[in-house]
């Protein structure tokens, strides 16, 4: 596969994704609006930036949006893709919770004019769709593999489950893949390990808003680029879904102390949980092991010290 089209390309994931995809020297074309999905958009806009001048730069940027049959078509049409994998979905768990008809148009509507774009302009091209292990809703086995039950509790991971089940039942060839907890450098939008690189970095308290013994299969994107990267590219992931994670779940709390045996002494501002988030845990990674030859390299110990690393260095 020479070239591979990445709708939402531009995001968390995504960039990562085209470095990686770049340095197996693909063809890497982008489309993405850069749409904005909270109001913190001083931190949206220099993640931003620091993603398109360090991981972008070898990529072909097409604006548009995912949602626009146009911008979509162009794209197809013009720069015929051998593989589109589709990041453009709502990224927040907690705007879904506030606004679930946003979530419901942003992921499943999104999704739909994606698959129908790529089945018209793209037949051949093999389509892997980014969902998430919140489709499982509360974790049933320890570890979780990708046959357990999909019972979804909230509308991010409901919304989810139905884009797979729309490109499951496309007329495209398909792959999915299901991410855990991702961190890293180019986060955007301050998820809990992002907030946490920043209170130890700015040395100030970190706002805890869960509880602290909650325990996530917390995934560097670096691993998610590479296990993405082999689930497009390879022939025997077709029809598969799979798994991406660490396959340890690991507490906030232990994120918190791995931090503070790094050298910073993070202090800790525990305020009211603003919602109920479903049991979850380590993912079975076993599949994606066996079909993709994917093994992640970052424990979260090193994973932070990588993050931690990058916020040190000088802009």
């Amino acid at each position: 596969m020479g070239r591979i089209l990445l709708i939402g390309g531009a995001g968390f994931i995504g960039a990562h994704l085209a470095r990686e995809l770049s340095e197996r020297g693909r063809d890497v074309v982008v489309l993405d609006d850069d749409r904005a999905w909270t109001d913190d958009d001083e931190a949206a806009v220099r993640a931003r930036a620091w993603r398109r001048r360090t991981l972008l730069r070898d990529a072909d940027l097409r604006h548009g949006a995912a949602d626009d049959p146009l911008a979509l078509a162009e794209v197809l049409t013009t720069t015929p893709p051998d593989a589109v994998v589709h990041l453009a979905n709502l990224p927040l768990v907690a705007v879904a919770d506030r606004d679930p008809a946003r979530a419901r148009a942003a992921i499943v509507g999104t999704t739909a004019a994606v698959v129908a774009a790529v089945a018209r302009h793209a037949p051949h091209a093999r389509l892997t769709y980014v969902s998430s292990s919140m489709v499982y809703g509360d974790f049933v086995r320890d570890p979780q593999p990708e046959t357990a039950r999909l019972a979804p509790r909230e509308p991010y991971g409901q919304a989810k489950l139905d884009a797979e089940r729309l490109v499951r039942d496309s007329w495209t060839s398909w792959t999915i893949v299901r991410p855990s907890a991702v961190y890293g450098p180019g986060d955007g939008h301050r998820r809990f390990i992002t907030r946490l690189v920043e209170a130890a970095v700015d040395e100030h308290p970190l706002r805890l808003t869960a509880d602290p013994d909650v325990r996530l299969d917390f995934t560097h994107v670096a691993d998610v680029a590479r296990g993405l990267a082999d689930a497009a590219l390879s022939p025997a992931a077709e029809r598969g879904t799979f798994n991406l994670a660490a396959g340890r779940a690991r507490s906030l709390v232990e994120a918190i102390d791995a931090v503070r045996a790094l050298g910073f002494p993070v202090a800790v501002e525990p305020v009211v949980a603003p919602a109920v988030r479903p049991r979850r845990g380590t993912l079975d990674i076993a599949h994606a092991r066996d079909v993709l030859g994917y093994a992640p390299r970052f424990s979260l110990e090193a994973g932070l010290a990588a993050h931690l690393d990058v916020a040190l260095a000088p802009a």
